[in-house]
């Protein structure tokens, strides 16, 4: 995926791993697009579109001119405005690194594990990576991927989730699992039921905490019971790096109970929560993150989702804990930018190009909250000056040319177009074959 000019998919939706996945490597794709492995051949020559969630079929010898993304990419003033909600990134792939870590945010408030090591576990089966010397190898590169990204981030937090295996999307792992994704694979219940690779998890960040990178603290995905909370938790207090204070534990609050336990998980040793809102919202609304959205639309303003996310940001303030909320909704709505922050949101965490329109929202004109408020737990890190160029756009301060909300088709949200198929002789698809057909 890394070396293409973009990807069209036949299932899937906004919020699917590829979609995910797409957006951070700032590649185009077209999700939900039925039938297009019949309708399209190899060698045919395309313009996608990730905006529009548009595929044309390019007529032999059509040419167009080159647009060039990252002369078209919005900047942030040379000073950009304090925030008082902190502004964190999602991310996955090493490859990202450089250009997030130079983006205005306060840290990385989610780096998925799972798809972080996925090239990596391309083959074989789990099973077959904890067994004997691969089992080595696989530690030290999971040592090697956290450092990179904690070390381009210090002092800022790195939040590392640990593996949320889905078996849809990892079933060359797991070739006894059942497909479905709400299977008891999913989450910290894998770690009851077989230990082996969380134990792997947690010896390769205790070596990246002895190493120095104190700023990565770990994020439980997808936590059904006070029961699974607290397996992990007798686990994590083992690490000598843990019992000195370091390395936080937080939960990620996508699965509905937690809107009925979370002074229990406190009670317990949470020490913060970050909104998961994909699976939060699917869960509560019963709809498929990963299916054409078309057929099962993913209604971020529904009243039953806002009220949770109220819930669950105002119990946080209650009982003293932080809050952040990652995923697509803000996107999406950046309406609910708004409510979010005068509910009491402590950070949002976006994807990569979703940062500085997230930024924007956050800091626009008397907006109400361009300060930190005080007493803040969460924002001990102060701002950061990027010293980058003053935004391109209207005179209401809009980032245009970089949004990343999807058509009406199904789009990953992509900011641009790429021209697939005409490439000048010995350049990458992916610089040489890129079109004007940005918005």
């Amino acid at each position: 995926m890394k070396c293409s000019a973009g990807v069209i998919a036949e299932r899937g939706g906004l919020t699917s791993h590829a979609a995910i996945i797409a957006r951070e490597l700032n590649i185009p794709a077209v999700v939900g697009a039925a039938h297009a492995t019949k309708l399209l051949a190899t060698g045919d020559p395309l313009l996608l579109s990730g905006d529009r969630g548009e595929v044309y079929r390019l007529v032999e010898g059509e040419a167009l001119p080159a647009f060039a993304p990252e002369s078209q990419r919005p900047r942030l003033p040379l000073s950009p405005p304090p925030l008082g909600t902190q502004l964190l990134v999602n991310l996955s792939q090493p490859n990202s690194i450089a250009r997030a870590a130079q983006l205005p945010v306060d840290g990385v408030g989610l780096l998925r594990s799972e798809l972080m090591l996925s090239e990596l576990l391309s083959s074989g089966t789990l099973a077959d990576w904890l067994a004997g010397p691969r089992r080595e190898v696989l530690r030290e590169r999971l040592v090697d991927l956290v450092s990179q990204f904690a070390a381009a981030f210090a002092p800022r937090p790195v939040f590392y989730r640990s593996t949320d295996w889905r078996a849809g999307e990892f079933a060359q792992l797991f070739p006894e699992s059942s497909p479905s994704h709400l299977g008891r694979g999913r989450g910290t219940y894998r770690y009851l039921e077989d230990p082996a690779w969380f134990e792997l998890e947690l010896g390769a960040l205790g070596q990246v905490l002895a190493a120095g990178f104190q700023n990565v603290h770990l994020l439980l995905p997808f936590v059904r019971s006070l029961e699974e909370f607290c397996f992990v938790r007798d686990r994590v207090q083992q690490l000598p790096m843990r019992r000195q204070g370091l390395l936080q534990l937080w939960i990620v609050a996508e699965v509905p109970s937690v809107l009925y336990l979370l002074p229990d998980y406190v009670k317990a040793g949470v020490q913060g929560i970050a909104i998961g809102s994909n699976d939060l919202m699917q869960l509560l609304l019963g709809v498929d993150r990963d299916g054409d959205f078309r057929e099962t639309p993913l209604n971020v303003t529904h009243p039953a989702f806002l009220a949770a996310l109220k819930q669950l940001i105002e119990q946080a303030q209650q009982l003293g804990i932080p809050c952040s909320f990652c995923g697509q909704a803000v996107v999406e709505d950046p309406s609910l930018v708004e409510r979010l922050v005068n509910w009491g949101i402590s950070a949002l965490s976006v994807e990569p190009d979703a940062v500085e329109s997230t930024y924007w929202a956050l800091a626009r004109p008397n907006s109400g909250y361009c300060w930190r408020r005080p007493g803040d737990r969460w924002g001990e890190t102060p701002p950061y000056n990027l010293g980058l160029n003053q935004p391109q756009g209207g005179e209401d301060g809009r980032i245009y040319g970089g949004g990343d909300r999807g058509g009406e088709t199904g789009t990953s949200g992509r900011g641009h177009s790429h021209r697939f198929g005409a490439g000048a002789p010995g350049t990458n698809p992916g610089s040489g074959s890129q079109s004007a057909g940005a918005e």
